[in-house]
């Protein structure tokens, strides 16, 4: 099994808006193109991340998308979701194509039902390996008729990288990505990320 390390943070120019105004960076990220690597026509709103025997304690990942407004329920908005394996790596086999050569195998596409919820069956990641960057699951959404776009990453607040100086860094673009896990009691970690559309 190949692995690939990459430092994603430096990809994205942050640029405030002013009040009321859309943001003028939604669509500069590199990367975001990967979410057209599998077909949206027979998405549901769940999906399976790892296969089979993949290391790493099992996460189930859920969340409502919502519009702009906070409160309206988005369906058929596209999630795709990517991270590393339970050593801190992106993990290929060596036939990828595409972003799968930098994203990995762990990764996977749904797409948001009519209550706006979404889920994904995968493995906690861990951080990179000598990097001070926590935990973390990359999100980027694509909305109907909108071009993709990143959102902040799922962060889990039990990582100790997840301290004063990373939350007072946080965009919370598509609202706060920081969520915390709890165990089920077939010791499976349970995290909810709720997004709220860019306007």
């Amino acid at each position: 099994m190949k692995v690939f390390r990459i430092v994603p943070f430096s990809m994205f120019a942050l640029v405030s808006p002013l009040p009321g105004q859309a943001r003028p960076d939604l669509y500069r990220c590199e990367g975001c193109e990967a979410i057209h690597e599998h077909s949206f026509d027979d998405l549901t709103s769940s999906a399976v991340i790892p296969p089979a025997g993949e290391p790493g304690d099992r996460l189930t990942l859920t969340g409502r998308v919502v519009e702009p407004d906070g409160r309206t329920p988005a369906a058929g908005v596209i999630v795709y979701a990517y991270h590393t394996n339970a050593e801190g790596v992106y993990p290929t086999r060596g036939d990828e194509r595409g972003w799968a050569r930098r994203h990995g195998y762990l990764r996977g596409w749904v797409a948001t039902d009519e209550r706006g919820e979404y889920r994904f069956e995968t493995i906690r990641p861990a951080p990179y390996p000598g990097r001070s960057d926590p935990a973390h699951i990359h999100i980027i959404v694509k909305e109907p008729d909108r071009r993709e776009y990143w959102i902040d990453e799922v962060v889990f607040a039990d990582d100790p990288l997840v301290d004063a100086r990373y939350r007072a860094r946080a965009q919370d673009r598509g609202g706060s990505g920081i969520v915390t896990p709890n165990r089920d009691a077939a010791e499976t970690w349970l995290v909810r990320r709720d997004i709220v559309l860019e306007p």
